[in-house]
């Protein structure tokens, strides 16, 4: 099982949008003192956070809501916006899938984008996300980086399993922290990693992936999320 390591706690409220999709249209609007427009109680940074959820739902198509369960790798490059018009949670950017069955599950990379070229493409794919759906959710970058982030003049660290036998916790935060300086350098927010499961069987297919078999090393050593 992987963890989805984000700034703020998003899972009780995709949760909520399958519970609550009846929420009443409790809409307050508030003045944008910027521009003199009305903007929905959702969008108001002063307003209570249970308030904008409310709101935010209340508006939601079942359409709009599902998209916000999903997550893919892609991004904007040569596909039609329209496919994207209810949004989406989070996309895998400049990453496609190698084709269809398992190999789904293979990705390339586009080891052409530096960081800032990367950066600038997630600002621009946020901008549309943020512009030109209804409702104006923003995306979340994510990326896989288990044992360093898959992506073009990042540092590669041994695997997991070979960082565990370190048994050093003091340098798995330096390598934490590195992880996560060069995940923000690229706009990217979110990361699937680590994983918590303990090996107690060498025959699975990502033992490489874990911590080991010794519960407290492994909980220890995961304790590295901290500093992403």
């Amino acid at each position: 099982m992987k963890y989805i390591i984000t700034k703020n706690i998003l899972l009780p409220v995709l949760f909520s949008m399958l519970s609550y999709a009846a929420v009443a249209n409790d809409t307050i609007a508030v003045a944008n003192k910027k521009i003199g427009a009305v903007v929905p109680l959702y969008k108001n940074p002063d307003a209570a956070i249970e308030k904008r959820v409310s709101d935010l739902l209340s508006r939601m198509t079942p359409e709009e809501k599902f998209w916000q369960l999903f997550m893919i790798p892609g991004d904007l490059d040569g596909v039609d916006k329209n496919r994207y018009k209810n949004g989406i949670f989070g996309l895998q950017v400049s990453a496609v899938s190698q084709g269809g069955g398992g190999a789904g599950q293979m990705l390339s990379y586009n080891t052409q984008e530096n960081a800032y070229t990367l950066a600038k493409k997630i600002n621009a794919i946020q901008r549309y996300f943020i512009k030109e759906t209804r409702l104006g959710i923003p995306i979340i970058a994510f990326d896989e980086a288990l044992h360093g982030l898959v992506r073009k003049g990042a540092t590669a660290f041994p695997q997991s399993i070979g960082l565990a036998a370190s048994f050093n916790t003091v340098m798995m935060g330096q390598v934490a922290g590195t992880i996560a300086q060069e995940t923000k350098l690229r706009g990217i927010r979110d990361i699937l990693t680590p994983v918590v499961n303990i090996a107690s069987d060498v025959r699975w297919g990502r033992t490489e992936e874990t911590y080991g078999e010794d519960p407290f090393l492994a909980s220890v050593m995961i304790g590295f999320c901290q500093r992403i």
